[in-house]
């Protein structure tokens, strides 16, 4: 293994106290240095004692393949996202024993950069538009501004070519929709991404326990979760529902309404609209202000971030919540640390009260997509990492879904793997499977999912009932007239006008009556011309129908 480099993190420091998460490689017991650097033909040659056996073994292994011995372990330099705690708190991410242990297996020698999760865009453009960014890099979807900007202006490489003759597996396994996705405006494929089998993604998680404890039943219409809510005050839970900054990963009351504020949905003079724009948000933001009146949910939901959210749940503090399924079983090992008898249990949107659909936005096909440097000299050899990922070898799977053997499971005699993922946090277990392994399919981690407590019952509740609890909804594209008016967006986090109104309502300081006040204050800002763009790509074809 070539040296590493250090890591180049995008962002202003980390805490040191999250340093001791993770370090370098210790040596392995009984090989020196430069036989821990050996691929493994060459490593199993050179136990005879003989190097020029391991020559031979490994120009013999090349010969076989049909490919040309040149000795060398290709480099990669590729950036990723940084939004994995245990990453993060590496004081250097190329020197983890499980990275080491993921390129040995791979066959690359990785140069990652990470790019800090927090303002991922932001920092993603700004390095593309100084144009020194690594020769593969993670990126946002190609047709999001940054990405198709960058496209146009020729800063990555066209794939087709190269997947046809160096990605069988690729090509064979990645659905054509997602394909389709990862097109850009010239019909080109310009990334490379995980796949969803399912695009169910978030749910609302209740305390089973508190349920059990409470002789009460899964809540199904809005009155049965108001009452379960209650209950759960008067129970003497904390926070009985519980949301983050922005109304992020708050949607549940939302969904009731089939208003998710991040989706875009037809109104009835069939143009599509903001979603928070609809008569229907009014009643959702009415039952907000509900809770909060009454002391049922928490008042810090407005500002919490993903962290104290948790620390509370973690706790045992919060009786109601929203994450993403695959998500869930972690959180039940948090709180059994506080709680042993505290179980998290998947729960379907409330039914609409009106009659309508109901729901939790559907998800993308793929999200986490890669891009080819233009500049690139050995595009082949990042396309064939990426290929290797999708190998059908059993063994190689097995390390790419649980990492390093003896350390997080052991293998029975009949193949079948005991799997011990450690409780703490961050959690090494994450680095191969979560952060590494850029291509799956990412819907839920069946493997990992199905050794922990709680994952059984969040796969079955993903394989049916999250099945039809999915919103439907239109994604028109790059909408030049949001682009010149950024407080009318719809994306999480960016939602400037409509989540200072709502905040106001819920908290009081904003009377509901005046919600068609705040429609019209939309209209007036260039909302009008929102909608009709919006509404031309729909009927033109050029907005994508998420279902």
């Amino acid at each position: 293994m070539k040296k590493k480099h250090v890591a180049r993190i995008m962002a202003l420091g980390l805490a040191l106290t999250m340093l001791a998460g993770c370090g370098s490689k210790p040596a392995e017991t009984g090989k020196s240095a430069a036989e821990g650097s050996k691929t493994e033909a060459e490593a199993d040659a050179a136990q005879g004692g003989d190097a020029a056996e391991a020559e031979n073994a490994e120009a013999e292994t090349q010969k076989n393949s049909g490919e040309e011995s040149t000795g060398e372990i290709p480099t990669i330099n590729i950036g990723l996202r940084a939004g994995n705690s245990y990453v993060q708190a590496c004081p250097d991410i190329n020197a983890d024993e499980h990275v080491l242990a993921f390129e040995e297996r791979m066959g690359v020698d990785l140069d990652i950069t990470l790019i800090q999760h927090d303002g991922f865009t932001e920092k993603l453009g700004m390095m593309l538009a100084q144009g020194d960014f690594p020769d593969v890099i993670a990126g946002d979807m190609p047709y999001t501004s940054v990405m198709s900007g960058a496209i146009e202006n020729g800063l990555f490489m066209p794939l087709d070519d190269l997947l046809e003759e160096y990605g069988p597996n690729l090509m064979a396994q990645v659905p054509e929709n997602v394909w389709d996705e990862l097109r850009g405006p010239d019909g080109h494929i310009y990334a490379i991404g995980d796949f969803m089998s399912n695009t169910a993604r978030r749910c609302t998680v209740i305390r089973g326990d508190l349920l059990e404890e409470l002789g009460l039943d899964i809540p199904v219409t809005l009155d049965d979760y108001y009452n379960v809510l209650v209950a759960f005050k008067d129970a003497g839970v904390k926070y009985p529902y519980i949301g983050r900054e922005k109304f992020k990963y708050s949607e549940t009351f939302f969904a009731a309404y089939g208003v998710v504020p991040t989706t875009w949905q037809l109104n009835e003079e069939g143009q599509v609209v903001p979603a928070y724009l609809l008569p229907e948000m009014k009643e959702a933001l009415a039952f907000y202000k509900k809770l909060y009146d009454e002391g049922l949910i928490d008042t810090e939901s407005l500002t919490n971030n993903g962290t104290v959210r948790d620390q509370k749940a973690a706790a045992g503090d919060v009786g109601m919540m929203v994450v993403n399924i695959s998500a869930a079983p972690g959180y039940n090992i948090a709180l059994k640390e506080n709680v042993p008898d505290g179980e998290w249990v998947c729960v379907s949107s409330p039914v609409n009260p009106n009659g309508g659909k109901h729901g939790y936005a559907a998800f993308t096909p793929t999200a986490n997509v890669h891009y080819i440097n233009a500049k690139c000299e050995n595009p082949e050899e990042i396309i064939k990492f990426f290929d290797k990922m999708l190998d059908p070898d059993p063994d190689l799977q097995r390390f790419l879904t649980y990492g390093v053997e003896g350390e997080f499971y052991t293998v029975n005699e009949d193949g079948s793997v005991n799997l011990e993922i450690p409780t703490v946090s961050p959690n090494p277990f994450d680095v191969i499977p979560q952060f590494l392994r850029r291509v799956k399919d990412a819907g839920i981690d069946r493997a990992t999912l199905n050794a922990m407590a709680g994952g059984p019952e969040a796969i079955e509740y993903y394989d049916t009932k999250a099945k039809d609890d999915i919103l439907d909804y239109i994604q028109p594209i790059n909408l030049e007239s949001i682009a010149s008016h950024p407080e009318l967006s719809v994306e999480e986090d960016k939602q400037e006008l409509f989540i200072n109104y709502a905040s106001k309502v819920m908290i009081g300081t904003e009377s509901l009556d005046n919600f068609d006040k705040f429609v019209q204050e939309w209209m007036d800002r260039g909302g009008t011309e929102v909608i009709k763009e919006a509404t031309e790509q729909y009927e033109n074809g050029t907005a994508k129908i998420r279902e």
